[in-house]
């Protein structure tokens, strides 16, 4: 595991309903964090440079998230992620089975 290069804080949290405590009233879309990580995001290699310079901006929308393998809680896919003051959406988890050091996330930036 390369810790020298997590270097990035990550907060994964879920959508769920409530209840607001003072008005008593049903909310919607609460925010709830589930736990934050120190993360890697993997940047472009060479090879994807030269083979695609017109995605260069498609990847800043869909970052990769390397995360240490063992964390407070597993993550779900359908929790989001919070990184840089935008919101990201998981589209994929890869978890290192075999060697059990680092777990891919994958995500898509929510325009709201």
């Amino acid at each position: 595991m390369r810790l020298s290069t997590m270097t990035e804080r990550i907060t994964f949290y879920s959508i769920s309903s409530g209840i607001d405590p003072k008005t008593h009233r049903q909310i919607a879309n609460k925010e709830q964090d589930e736990f934050s990580c120190w993360c890697e995001v993997s940047k472009l290699t060479v090879r994807e440079t030269v083979k695609a310079p017109s995605e260069m901006g498609f990847r800043k929308e869909t970052p990769v998230f390397l995360i240490a393998y063992k964390q407070q809680k597993e993550i779900q896919p359908e929790w989001r992620i919070k990184w840089r003051g935008k919101r990201y959406e998981i589209t994929g988890v890869d978890p290192d089975y075999q060697n059990k050091d680092l777990t891919k996330v994958t995500g898509q930036v929510i325009n709201r």
